[in-house]
């Protein structure tokens, strides 16, 4: 299995390659991840895990799209992708001169073929960039870190599940950071010459 820890940073990972822009880091590979194409064979890619990454990268939409479509093109069909940033309304987020990009679920749905497909029919004015850009992934799963003092209300009655919630999409500082699981979702063998 190849497992790509990209951007990795001082967090390296025994059993994956850990790739990072700077040779600062004890990494096994030096790469920038805004420079194409990357350093692996199509459809050779099992799990890539971007921690704290993808937020720092894309400033400019035609490199963050590329960036999008490098990762299909290095991921096998069913490769996951875990993706940790920091909640956009987050101090996190605010407080870094190096963070270019929000990114959250409905972000990495936009290359989703599905839903470009369903949004299409019900003309809806996301842009459909799986189609755009021939690639296809969806959000497997979303988990939301709540900072300690609001997990301390919700625990003791003060606040409940669905006033958070509203806190969550309203208020600054409430959630730290956004963990999600994306999939990628390849047509198998024979596929697409079927489709033809």
């Amino acid at each position: 299995m190849l497992k790509l820890n990209l951007g990795c940073g001082s967090k390296v990972f025994e059993g994956w390659i850990n790739v990072d822009k700077f040779s600062y880091f004890p990494v096994d590979l030096v790469h920038d991840l805004e420079e194409f194409p990357y350093p692996f064979d199509d459809d050779s890619c099992d799990e890539i895990m971007m921690n704290h990454v993808l937020e720092h990268l894309g400033q400019d939409p035609d490199v963050f799209n590329k960036i999008i479509s490098e990762l299909y093109r290095i991921c096998k069909n069913e490769a996951s992708i875990q993706i940790n940033v920091p909640h956009p309304r987050h101090d996190n987020f605010l407080s870094d001169p190096t963070h270019v990009r929000p990114i959250n679920a409905n972000v990495l749905s936009l290359y989703d073929k599905q839903l470009n497909e369903d949004w299409e029919q019900r003309n809806i004015a996301n842009t459909p960039l799986g189609l755009i850009l021939d690639v296809d992934f969806f959000v497997e799963s979303v988990e939301l870190e709540v900072d300690d003092v609001y997990k301390k209300k919700l625990a003791n009655g003060e606040i409940t599940e669905q006033e958070l919630w509203s806190k969550i999409s309203e208020c600054n500082n409430i959630c730290s950071e956004i963990r999600i699981k994306w999939r990628c979702r390849k047509p198998e063998l024979g596929e697409e010459s079927s489709k033809k």
